[in-house]
This record gives structure tokens, sequence and C-alpha cells, in this order.
């Protein structure tokens, strides 16, 4: 029978695959044992040559590095610079490691660095950050110079976008053909259908991986993903139905990962226009949601149902003292009656002023969200509401709310991306959130401004604990649950560790017993 173990991340253990040899090669500092384990990767992703072009699966395979990367805690970590200062409010200091090399040989050093990142704060993805220069203190020490107090700037650091290539195979227009960087994986080869194929970096200058070579592939389909690994041509397989894990769990030689990770599923209101323009209103939709029910039924118990945007399991930046809403309908209807929308009894829609109370909302078909808004559409009915549910494309979904006013839309959002409770901003500041909800609170705006600069922690856990308590009374958004991502593992994989932020694979520690 399969191996089941849980973790603090919630993770559990199933999954069947034989090991594979084979490898690849590339000249001078990549390794080129023909002999030893190969790690064959699955998942739905494309992978893309440029970091600042969604290069996220260069990172977690391995082959991108930044000066920062992040922790199992959820926090900014040594990387590629051993350690960090703020000098003062708007200098930072970084002191970087010696004797790292870039795949092929070149030397890292601080002038490397500052170039690479300067191509990163040049692009569209660090556009809106305060950073002024960055420059080469000397060989190993990069200082950062930024506009404005900035206490999220490490957190940025990590981020895929700001990962350290080397400039000299930048073309003349700045972009690249191919990621050379310093990680424990080196690209051997971009394949068709979104394929990569990597090979051990022997100077790597961190722990030294046992895997000899690696090859991801893109398999868009969930059930082929799985089929692949059951059948041996997959060690790892990565986003699983939810619905595959008891299967898998009865599976011999198969381990199952289910880690819960920072995103969660939500439905934001448009504030601004009726009937969620009304506080009451947007507050009797948490009560008559059943999220206990949903997460038992529809993600298979799995998902937990969301208190806030940050989960307790994943990071201290979560408010301890938030207790949700609960499942209330009778509250939910009272609410809806102070708000003036009256009920004829009954299931009936209700009404005010001449007027039902119809609502939209539309999805799209990811992350069990179409099966959560039949959910949605169930509960809400039980208490008054109208609702029609509609699945469509996600930025077609993105240009009706942005266009002007609508009901609402239910979507899925990753909340610790870079690792700061700065991502907040980007959900409820009335100028920066690129949520459509048109949500202003001058005090939620202050608190995080406030934040940001701060560069106690304590000080700015208060702020962003206030702010998760204001936005939790007011909803702008209703948060439904957590999320959980399944991954599959041969039996014969030992070592993998799920990230919290789904940052790295952590494949060099990891082993593939290849007999």
């Amino acid at each position: 029978m399969s191996h089941r173990l849980r973790s603090p991340i919630h993770r559990r253990t199933a999954l069947k695959m034989a090991a594979s040899t084979g490898a690849l090669a590339l000249a001078g500092c990549l390794s080129s044992d023909p002999t030893a384990a190969e790690m064959r990767i699955g998942a739905p992703w494309e992978p893309n040559v440029d970091p600042l072009d969604g290069g996220s699966t260069l990172r977690r395979l391995g082959i991108t590095e930044a000066l920062l990367g992040v922790d199992y805690d959820a926090n900014p970590a040594p990387e590629l610079a051993t350690d960090w200062e703020r000098l003062d409010d708007r200098s930072w200091q970084f002191s970087l490691r010696e004797d790292v090399t870039f795949h092929g040989g070149d030397s890292f050093d601080a002038t490397a660095a500052v170039e690479s990142l300067e191509r990163t704060l040049e692009s569209a993805a660090f556009a809106d950050l305060p950073i002024e220069t960055v420059s080469a203190d000397d060989e190993s020490t990069v200082v950062v110079e930024t506009e404005t107090p900035f206490s999220p700037l490490p957190a940025h650091f990590s981020r895929n976008e700001a990962v350290i290539l080397n400039p000299s195979t930048f073309d003349e227009d700045g972009s690249i053909s191919e990621p050379v960087s310093t990680g424990p994986f080196a690209v051997d080869s971009f394949g068709s259908g979104g394929a990569v194929s990597c090979v051990r970096h022997d100077e790597y200058h961190g722990e030294r991986p046992e895997i000899e070579s690696v090859r991801y592939e893109r398999v868009e389909d969930d059930q082929v993903r799985r089929m692949k690994l059951e059948s041996g041509e997959l060690e790892m397989a990565r986003i699983l139905p939810l619905g595959t894990v008891d299967a898998l769990e009865s599976a011999d030689g198969i381990d199952v990962h289910t880690p819960e990770i920072p995103r969660i599923r939500f439905l934001t209101f448009d504030t601004t226009s009726e009937p969620f323009d009304d506080e009451r209103v947007r507050r009797a939709v948490n009560y008559a949601i059943d999220l206990k029910e949903l997460t038992e039924s529809i993600l298979e118990g799995i998902d937990d149902p969301a208190v806030g945007p940050f989960s307790q399991d994943i990071t201290e930046w979560a408010n301890p003292d938030l207790e949700g809403y609960g499942h209330d309908p009778s509250r939910a209807r009272r609410l809806l009656s102070d708000a003036g929308w009256a009920s004829a009894g009954g299931n009936d829609v209700r009404t005010r002023d001449g007027e039902t109370l119809e609502i939209e909302i539309p999805t799209f078909d990811a992350r069990s969200l179409p099966l959560i808004a039949e959910v949605l559409q169930s509960d809400l009915s039980a208490v008054g509401f109208d609702v029609d549910v509609r699945t469509i494309e996600y930025n077609a979904m993105l240009e009706q709310v942005s266009q002007g006013s609508f009901d609402a839309y239910l979507t899925s959002w990753g909340t610790l991306y870079y690792p700061d409770p700065d991502r907040l901003a980007e959900l409820f500041h009335s100028e920066e959130a690129t949520l459509h909800h048109g949500y202003e609170n001058e005090e939620v705006d202050a608190l995080l401004e406030e934040a940001r600069e701060l560069d106690d922690r304590t000080e700015r856990k208060e702020r962003y604990y206030e702010v998760q308590s204001i936005v939790l009374e007011e909803s702008p958004v209703a948060f439904l649950t957590n999320y959980t991502n399944v991954i599959a593992t041969a039996g014969d994989v030992s070592g993998y560790e799920p990230h919290p932020i789904e940052s790295r694979y952590g494949l060099e520690s990891i082993t593939v017993d290849d007999e």
C-alpha cells in the first residue's frame, strides 16, 4: 500500500512509478555520466525561456537563482546573496557569495548581478516598484537605493523575474535566447510542446544534486499526467485533481503530497454598484455560504475554508484572531431585510422598490471554480438571491469586470507569490489594487502605506493584522477557501519536500533509486 504522512503544511503521501536511467550531456562544468538517475516531471505549465516572460518553471527546476530565495517558513532567505542589510530608510546592501560560476564557467560577481538586475528593473514586472538605482559597491557587494522607504524590497528580489542571468548572453536589445544562470541544473535543450531537458551543474556552489539529469514536459491534461506517472513515464506529476487523492493513496509505490499553498479562492464584489454597494448585502453573502460543506464535498475535504487572505499554517503574517463568518442563513436573511430587500416567504427571490435581487457571477474553468460557483448559486438562492453563474475564459472575465459595473466574480489568487504581506496592497489599497472591487477605505490605505515603510517586523504585523480585520468586516471580497496542491511522486523518489510558495522543487535534495 501507499505511504501516508502529514506535515505542518498538510502533506499526504502516496503514488507509483518506476525510475528511469539515462542522462543528457553538456560540455565543461556540466555532468555527463550516462548511467546516473534521471528525474522526469510533468506539469500543466509551459516553460518560457525568459524569466521576464513567465519564467517560473525555470526557477522551480533549479536552473535560475536570485539574490534571495524563499525558505520553508515563506520568508526571504539567502540564495546568491549570503545576507542583506538595510543601511538607512532608502538604502540596502546585499553581500554576495564568492566562488560562484554561471553555467558554462563564467564567474558571477556584483557587476554581473547589477547588469542582470538593471534589465529586470526596466521591465514591466518591476515598473511600479520605487527602486531608484542598483550598483556594485565592490566585487561582492550590491547596493540598492529606493525612492521612498520600502520594506518589501528583499521579498521582491526573491521573485522569478529578479533571477540573475549571465549578462554576456544578452542580445543587443536585451533579450535572451537561452537562460544561463547559477542554479544546480543547467538547460541542455528546449524541446517541442513545452519540454525542457536539464543536466546537473557540477560546479554548483551549494548542495550537489544526486540527480544527474531532469526532463520536464508540459502535460496539460490532468488525467494524462496521472497515467504517465502510473505507467512509469514520470517520476513526478504536479497539480493533479483533488478527486484523485483517495485512489492514489490506495495504490502501491506511490507518494502523494498535498501541501497547502498561499492561494485563496474568493468572490470579489463591485462595491460601487447595487446590490453590493451595501456592506450588509456583502456580509449576508458571507453568512449564506456553507464553507464547511463546500470544502468537504466539492473539494474532497482537502482544502480548508479561508478566514482571510493568508493561512496561519503557512505564514505568521496571517492574523491569528480572525474567526470568519460561519454559516448562518438566518442572519443572512436579516441583513438582507435590513438593507431593504424584502422576502415574500419561502425561497422566493427578494425584491426592493420593484427590483429583484438578481446577480451574475462570472468565473473561469480552473481550480474547481465552476463547481464552487454552483454551490454559491444554491446557498445564495436559499436566502433570496437569483444567481446566474457563467463560466467564461479568464481574460474575458477580466475584460468584463473592468469595463464598468458588475455584481461579483469568482476567482483565485496567490497571496504570497513574493514573501511579503505588502501583497495586501494589490488586493485592497484604493489606488493600487488590481482587483476590480472599487473598495476605498482611508484607514486601510494608511495602514498599508505605513507598514510598507517600517523596518520593525512586529510593528508591520500590527498594521497588516488590522488591515485583515477591517477587510473581513467590510467584505470587499468574500474569502472562500484556502488552496492545496496535489503532487504525486514515484515510490522510489526520496527527499522531496513541497515548498510553501512553489518557488522551487528542491531537486538538489531529491534522490531516485535507479536499481
